[in-house]
């Protein structure tokens, strides 16, 4: 947020940027699950693919050292055969997360008409949602990589990407739909218990890390305590949000998976917290919604 008054050119070519990735992901993936006719099983895979894409082919995040230098650790720290695993097992699931699971079920929730509905139906949207995240995909390693870092992350590198992408997609495709399907039919949780389940998600994966190098740890334990983590949060949602009758559960799940950042975020800007007002905005989406939603709709856990 500093950028935007220190250099509002730069603030509004990440801004451009970002929406070139973020938007067109989202709208295919939900455009996947409608006609594959697939579930959030299905979602998750793909937000996975949509993460190695931007960190690992786009930024290269994933395959240097600088964003594991939790606090004073090493930069080294989960380093091997040239990919991040630490940070790869951070940033994916929050690609996985925020990139494309909370937008769409946000959507289903703020627009019940939408739901099931195609966004991209025609062929010409379909091609154009994919051209602009090719190319804006492009232009960032380009930009980042090459120009700013120069560096490149090698042809083997780009493969081994390419091939887990491709895996992904393929993964959700053969996905059973009903997968991560809830296996009871209402919540069994209050909405302020889904909304602590939501905070405790997020902030598993932004303090494992740095925990895992202050008690020096090895990369390998850090990691696989973190997929651990992930897996036993993703067990309780099913547990307890139920197919139906969930929409306040829902929506407090929703507020706790964005909690952390918003507060976070906040905190780090605190001399210039222009993104208050943002988490200001926020806040008063997710009250007009909560106001709108009765507490005993049926929203199935379906995009």
């Amino acid at each position: 947020m500093y950028f935007l008054v220190l250099s509002p050119f730069y603030f509004f070519l990440q801004l451009a940027l970002n929406t070139g990735l973020y938007l067109p992901g989202a709208l295919l993936i939900r455009e996947a699950m409608i006609r594959w006719k697939k579930g959030w099983a299905s979602v998750l895979l793909l937000g996975a693919a949509y993460g190695i894409l931007e960190e690992g082919t786009a930024l290269g995040t994933l395959f240097n050292t600088a964003p594991v230098e939790y606090g004073s650790g090493p930069a080294s720290y989960g380093q091997w055969l040239g990919v991040s695993w630490v940070w790869a097992v951070e940033a994916i699931p929050l690609h996985m997360i925020f990139s494309i699971a909370l937008p769409i079920l946000l959507l289903g929730l703020a627009l019940p008409s939408t739901r099931g509905k195609s966004l991209l139906g025609s062929r010409r949207s379909l091609i154009s949602a994919g051209v602009i995240l090719g190319a804006d995909a492009a232009l960032i390693n380009w930009a980042v990589q090459v120009h700013l870092h120069h560096t490149w992350i090698g042809w083997p590198l780009l493969g081994l990407s390419t091939l887990c992408i491709v895996a992904l997609v393929v993964a959700a495709r053969l996905a059973p739909a009903r997968i991560l399907e809830p296996k009871t039919d209402g919540p069994r949780v209050s909405p302020l218990v889904s909304f602590v389940l939501g905070a405790v998600v997020v902030a598993y994966i932004y303090v494992v890390g740095p925990v895992g190098v202050s008690l020096n740890l090895p990369a390998i334990v850090t990691a696989l305590t973190m997929v651990a983590l992930l897996a036993f949060y993703l067990f309780l949602a099913l547990k307890t949000l139920g197919r139906g009758g969930n929409t306040k559960q829902l929506l407090a799940y929703s507020l706790g998976l964005i909690a952390f950042p918003m507060v976070a975020g906040a905190a780090v800007q605190i001399f210039l917290p222009l993104i208050i007002v943002f988490d200001v905005a926020a806040l008063l989406l997710f009250r007009k919604l909560w106001r709108s939603l009765g507490s005993g709709s049926d929203v199935p856990l379906q995009p």
